[in-house]
């Protein structure tokens, strides 16, 4: 295991190993790039790939940032059908997926995308569906999804995460982005300290259903947030040092989700809550934000919650019964009061995992109570104090609150009640829920910042 921490993302591309947990571990990914002046390193990934025609993705900003002189180094010696967007919105859509499949044809063998989260989410899934291998030149150090195996796509005005592939290359070019704006950087390691929030809900999985658990998958990503967090003065000022440590530390969480299958080991509430967010401002017409940034304002509410928790007199909770009370009329009630027309869609998802008869809520309390000191003992340690996540955050120049995504204070409050209906996976507010407190602990939170 200490073996495996000292290796850099460079040097864990391509390792297979078993693991203490059980399993084997795989990250399919042929080959990480990261440094300074390395665009043309592109070409050696793509010469190993079958011959053909390249299918080259970028939108008016990247293209500029990096893609123009990718597209130089490319059309040397590659064919290349294009598609560059010129949204200057773009969201992981049906109609972004669509742009991109018409101009799939029988001669492309490889897809060079450059980008960050949303057009890297695009050609991961079109890489799925088409089994046509793709390289991402990253042009900010924004998201983890580089490295991950999982696509977040906007269907039918949700925010749905779809099974993809890993890249068969990552160039991360150092010089590009550190030049990033300062919101995409401040993104990165927003989604980065996250992970706090994340491997928290992922032990608490872990203690109260049994879910399966790797000491040495949460060690690595635990390694990625202590890399971040320690280079967070220098993303003010652009070190290429910060630059570095953001990136490798987005690459490794990312490759950590190849390595489970599945997002858990860096998404958790805070993840559900970001998806939330952005679900609503694009309903509304509203400027979104991005998803990292997002996350750090979640993550600060999700410590919030732990906090609360650690006060609790859970004998107390549990002999007030309010457990009970939960019905499917109230449920679905606080999905369409802030979901309108796309509530169906949720409720319909969230369903078959609900429980709304009394003997089965009461077995779900009795298993949370009994499990209630392991889950303090366990779990609460992962997590920072909010003071201490505060000061990191103003140390790396993240200033956000949830005032700023313009959310008002009832759907911020709602948000708080349902945004763990839009996933059928077991977190914190289900455990509220679970225990008869969600409607409580969302109104203490909502009072702290909308006081």
């Amino acid at each position: 295991m200490n073996e495996l921490l000292m290796k850099n993302p460079e040097e864990m591309a391509g390792l297979t190993f078993p693991c203490s947990c059980g399993r084997t571990h795989s990250i399919d990914i042929n080959g990480v790039r990261i440094g300074s002046g390395i665009l043309s390193d592109i070409v050696k990934s793509l010469q190993s790939l079958p011959s053909g025609t390249v299918l080259f993705i970028a939108d008016s900003t990247t293209y500029e940032v990096g893609g123009r002189k990718v597209e130089s180094i490319l059309s040397k010696d590659f064919a290349l059908e294009k598609v560059i967007f010129s949204n200057t919105h773009l969201h992981p859509d049906e109609a972004a997926m669509e742009q991109l499949r018409a101009a799939i044809n029988p001669n492309i063998t490889a897809i060079v995308v450059v980008g960050s989260g949303t057009l890297n989410d695009l050609a991961r899934y079109l890489s799925c569906e088409t089994k046509i291998p793709y390289i991402v030149v990253c042009t900010a150090p924004s998201m983890d999804g580089y490295a991950s195996m999982v696509s977040p796509l906007i269907t039918k005005g949700v925010k749905v995460t779809y099974s993809a592939v890993y890249p068969y290359c990552i160039i991360a070019d150092i010089a590009i982005m550190k030049e990033a704006p300062f919101h995409m950087l401040h993104a990165g390691f927003g989604d980065i300290v996250g992970k706090y929030s994340a491997l928290a809900e992922w032990k608490l999985a872990n203690i109260i259903n049994d879910e399966y658990y790797c000491e040495i998958t949460a060690a690595l990503v635990e390694k990625a947030v202590r890399q971040c967090v320690s280079s967070a003065a220098g993303i003010m000022v652009r070190t290429p040092e910060a630059i570095r440590s953001i990136i490798e530390g987005l690459i490794l969480s990312g490759m950590c989700i190849g390595m489970i299958g599945n997002s858990r080991p860096a998404s958790g509430e805070e993840h559900r809550l970001s998806h939330t967010w952005e679900m609503l401002a694009l309903m509304r017409g509203q400027e979104t934000f991005l998803h990292g940034n997002q996350v750090g304002i979640a993550t600060e509410i999700i410590i919030h919650v732990y906090e609360y928790l650690a006060t609790v007199d859970i004998n107390k909770v549990y002999a007030d019964g309010k457990f009970r009370s939960l019905t499917r009329e109230k449920w679905e009630n606080n999905i369409k009061q802030l979901f309108g027309d796309i509530a169906p869609q949720i409720i319909e998802l969230k369903a078959p995992d609900m429980n709304f008869d009394e003997i089965p809520r009461e077995k779900a309390a009795q298993n949370i109570v009994q499990k209630w000191d392991t889950i303090k003992e366990s779990v609460l340690p992962i997590l920072p104090s909010t003071d201490s996540y505060h000061e990191m955050m103003e140390t790396a120049g993240c200033h956000l609150t949830p005032r700023d995504l313009n959310l008002d204070r009832e759907s911020f409050r709602l948000s708080l009640l349902t945004a763990k209906d839009i996933r059928q996976r077991f977190g914190l507010f289900q455990v509220l829920e679970d225990i008869g407190i969600l409607d409580e602990v969302a109104e203490m939170i909502t009072s702290i910042y909308y006081s």
